[in-house]
């Protein structure tokens, strides 16, 4: 199976604009992903803005392949002067920090505790935190206790500004993502190879990485995105797991043709260990389709559906490929 993270972000072009060349495309990529973060979310410099939702089949999608798994805050930090971000106590639930630069190089922490950020070692003036916060989405009292560890992220420091940064050719910068994209898809997406700090990945895999923005060192998470032979959106799958070797959790999404989260009449497009029903063994039943008959654990499925599985702190096992997620196959 291929893993592959794709970012759907098309603007328009600018007048004036910076011409985008091989060696340049990966800061202009991230330039104009940290101000569409700030113009999103209406926060300057250092500000930092939460999420208190996750992706929704009915609500807007920006990005292809959104999770439903953990809420989102994000700040752009000015590193001319250091920053410390610190992550709460909270209640042992998952929550970590990517700390991405305007090159796309990156690096996180998943442990409460304060962390000192200079422009020395992210490598760039500016860089993305990126939060993630666990949440079970369908328990109303839980994603209030998520709510209550985001308000414990802190933010200190740092410059003041403004976002330096060219007016980069998004006609250009538009073609090459889906040229990244079409090569990520043939060749796939290593998130060994294509996300981490400066000098631990390859310049290949770190181009091709732009076709999964803001992906994860393979340490903090792996991402493993295909799709079933038939998925003709009539034939029902199913898949049976256990003992999945993961600090954190593990997570299955459903998406259409495009890469969206579809409406359906379940409101159900992703279950994870947490949300899922065991069996009595202890392993879960996962089951795409034909839902009508009430089958446990099940996501409404369309044509030419494909899915998404995140393992959030895989173990050694998972590293070296010694342990694979078993295959989604046609239900009996």
């Amino acid at each position: 199976m291929k893993k592959l993270l794709l970012t759907a972000l098309l603007l328009p072009g600018l007048a004036f604009a910076e011409d985008i060349t091989i060696q340049n495309l990966m800061r202009a990529e991230s330039d104009t992903m940290f101000r569409l973060s700030m113009k999103q979310n209406n926060i300057g410099i250092g500000e930092l803005f939460h999420e208190r939702e996750v992706a929704s089949a009915n609500a807007p999608q920006t990005v292809i392949r959104p999770n439903q798994d953990t809420l989102y805050s994000a700040a752009i930090a000015d590193l001319s002067k250091p920053v410390t971000v610190t992550l709460p106590q909270g209640d042992k639930r998952f929550q970590s920090v990517l700390v991405i630069s305007q090159d796309h190089y990156n690096f996180a922490y998943a442990s409460p505790g304060s962390y000192e950020l200079t422009e020395d070692e992210v490598g760039t003036r500016f860089a993305m935190l990126l939060f993630r916060t666990f949440v079970d989405a369908g328990d109303p009292d839980d994603a209030a206790r998520a709510h209550a560890v985001q308000d414990g992220i802190v933010v200190e420091g740092g410059g003041k500004g403004p976002f330096e940064a060219p007016d980069w050719d998004l006609e250009t910068l538009a073609a090459a993502r889906k040229a990244v994209n079409d090569l990520a898809a043939a060749v796939g997406l290593e998130s060994s190879t294509s996300f981490g700090r400066r000098g631990e990945i390859d310049p290949l895999g770190h181009l091709i990485g732009m076709a999964g923005w803001a992906g994860q060192p393979a340490r903090m998470a792996e991402g493993i995105v295909d799709s079933v032979d038939l998925n003709d959106g009539e034939t029902p799958h199913v898949v049976k797991v256990r003992d999945v070797p993961v600090d954190a959790f593990w997570s299955i999404t459903v998406y259409d043709a495009d890469g969206f989260l579809a409406p359906n009449e379940l409101n159900r497009n992703s279950y994870n260990n947490t949300s899922a029903t065991p069996n009595d063994d202890g392993s879960f039943t996962i089951h795409f389709g034909a839902c009508e008959d009430g089958r446990i654990n099940c996501i409404p499925i369309t044509a030419e559906w494909s899915y998404t599985i995140r393992l959030y702190q895989p173990r050694e096992e998972i590293l070296d490929g010694s342990w694979t997620f078993p295959a989604i196959v046609p239900a009996d």
